[in-house]
This record gives structure tokens, sequence and C-alpha cells, in this order.
């Protein structure tokens, strides 16, 4: 199958520093790589834009302030978090 996609110039341009950078071989390969970061991203989780990189920023001041958490308690904390934001 073949698709024809006409892209602005600004996504052009990104397109082509990708694969003048030597990390892709072709356009192809960076839209496919780019599919591949949004399925992921659709089927990690139902985060918010900027929601995770929020959360990380989160554990990373948390860790230096307090040290780690327990995994469990990690997880309970997390679902809490998300059953509050759905009720809300």
């Amino acid at each position: 199958m073949s698709i024809n996609l006409f892209l602005d110039p600004e996504m052009q341009r990104r397109i082509e520093e990708r694969v003048k950078s030597g990390k892709y071989a072709t356009a192809e390969d960076v839209v496919c790589a780019a599919l591949l970061t949004l399925d992921q991203q659709e089927s990690f989780g139902d985060f918010a834009p900027g929601e995770l990189n929020a959360l990380l920023a989160e554990g990373e001041r948390s860790i230096a302030k307090d040290g780690t958490l327990d995994g469990d308690e990690a997880f309970r904390q997390r679902q809490a978090r998300r059953s509050s934001k759905q009720g809300s």
C-alpha cells in the first residue's frame, strides 16, 4: 500500500533533520518510529499530555528528598491518585 502525505514545511524539516543525523535511513523510517512511539504512548496508560513527565520529575525530586519507596506502596499511591482523578 502506498500513501502520499502532504506535510507542512516544519514537519518536513524535522523529518529531514532526523534522516541527515544518520539515526534513520529514510523518511519512512522516521514516520514508522513516530507511529511506534505513538502506539506505545497510547497503550502505556491514560496519561494526559505532560502528566507522565511531571510524575517522573516528581519521583526524582522525592527520591532526592526522601529516598526510595516500597514498590507496593508506590503502586497503591498511584492507584489512589488515579481513582481520585476519575472521581473528579
